[in-house]
């Protein structure tokens, strides 16, 4: 089983602009994580610190319970896929596939003359564990100082290397050389790939001679074929119009549940993260603001940007105030149910009252208070844009089969059970 595990992960450029605050996750074997929010929200830099392709500032990573700060990205048993597809021109489909497995060589038993393997006492793991203790070591310090819950788990870190050194240096292990891997292995690798991702015709095209979408799925053969541990994905559908990144989505899903492999997609798209994920973190300005389900994070955002930034249309948001039993704003006021009377007392009063354009309910009526503004149809559903005042746009989705236009005259009720009221100082949600 596999798991990757992010422990108090921060990371500073020289320019002492910190991209990554005190980052912490634990996804589990086999998990879809989608890391979302808006651009330089550090999503992709903390992606690249997975990768190892940016160095970690301070904390700790391990891939299968194994810390992987100072390990080099092609060891990490990771497999990422770009934005751009970064294909070879030159090469077809097969060959772009096959490129890694053919450059990276793999290790196998060295040999004597009469074919029995050759043990010997391996310094290299020696060396390379005595570096792992020096920087656990060094992460103990700090810890005791700045993280004290992280001390047990470093401490084991530390026993375990020390028994590793011990055992080294006491047993010797086969020799091992690396070689390249055999081309009948090579081959069954990119046809199995070629088969999951219905590329099987396509093997002897170039890229130029390949769809958009195509070009996506060569990429996505590419880390296929290296059978990783876990799948690095930084906005893979970004370059794609609507209907393909639609059909992208689907495939992608598909690959993680037969690849039995942890997932980790970055993107900014909300609506990608709702429908792919089985988590999301949603990240703003190098933090995380809140990880859960999907449908946990649209019914119960923990703050006032994670309601904004999650949901399409936005949720609608008003300066309001709370006072006897209820809530009042812009010549509104819903009386708040029981369990919600319990939730504010003895909060602020003044608040930001958010509902979503599904939970306003619209009633033509020619005497009504409000007059429509602006009407999109979307196929059987129907975006209503009014002025709840002189100042304030309000925006309702509503399935009906009654015709509105602009300038007809409604009539609007709230979801009481369905509001979401936020402080109005520290944005935190109340319910």
């Amino acid at each position: 089983m596999s798991n990757v595990r992010l422990v108090n992960i921060n990371k500073i450029y020289p320019n002492n602009v910190q991209a990554v605050f005190d980052f912490n996750l634990e996804i589990n074997d086999k998990e879809f994580i989608a890391f979302v929010g808006p651009s330089g929200c550090g999503k992709t830099t903390t992606l690249r610190m997975i990768a190892g392709l940016e160095e970690i500032t301070s904390g700790m990573l391990f891939i299968d319970g194994k810390l992987c700060n100072d390990v080099a990205p092609k060891n990490r048993h990771i497999a990422m896929v770009f934005q751009s597809y970064a294909l070879y021109p030159h090469m077809n489909v097969f060959d772009n596939m096959a490129f890694g497995l053919k450059m990276r060589k793999v290790p196998v038993p060295k040999l004597d003359k009469n074919g029995n393997p050759i043990k010997a006492i391996d310094k290299k793991s020696i060396k390379k564990y005595q570096k792992q203790l020096k920087t656990f070591e060094s992460q103990l310090e700090i810890a005791k100082e700045s993280a004290p819950e992280s001390i047990e788990e470093i401490q084991r870190n530390i026993d375990a290397t020390n028994e590793k050194i011990k055992y080294y240096s006491e047993n010797e292990v086969e020799v091992q050389k690396f070689v390249r891997r055999s081309k009948a292995e090579i081959n069954d690798r990119v046809f199995k790939a070629a088969k999951i991702l219905q590329l099987e015709k396509y093997l002897d095209r170039k890229p130029d001679a390949l769809s958009g979408g195509q070009r996506q799925r060569v990429a996505l053969g590419r880390a296929i074929v290296r059978n990783a541990k876990v799948f690095l994905m930084d906005e893979p559908l970004s370059n794609l119009d609507a209907k393909l990144r639609v059909q992208m989505r689907t495939e992608i899903i598909k690959l993680h549940q037969q690849m039995n492999a942890i997932t980790i997609y970055v993107t900014h798209d909300q609506t990608e993260a709702m429908t792919m994920a089985d988590r999301i973190v949603v990240m703003k300005d190098g933090y995380i603001q809140q990880i859960g389900a999907p449908k946990e994070i649209y019914d119960h955002p923990a703050n006032k940007f994670v309601a904004g930034f999650i949901g399409s249309p936005v949720m609608n948001f008003f300066e309001g105030k709370i006072e006897d039993d209820k809530v009042t704003f812009n010549n509104v006021s819903i009386n708040l149910n029981d369990n919600q009377k319990e939730l504010v007392k003895e909060k602020n009063t003044e608040v930001y009252v958010g509902v979503r354009p599904e939970h306003i309910q619209i009633e033509p009526n020619e005497n009504g208070k409000y007059t429509v503004n602006i009407v999109e149809t979307l196929g059987s559903e129907l975006l209503i844009h009014f002025n709840i005042d002189e100042n304030t746009m309000v925006c309702a989705k509503v399935i009906t089969d009654k015709v509105i236009k602009v300038g007809q005259k409604i009539n609007v009720s709230f979801k009481t059970n369905s509001i979401h009221l936020f402080d109005k100082e520290t944005e935190v949600s109340y319910f």
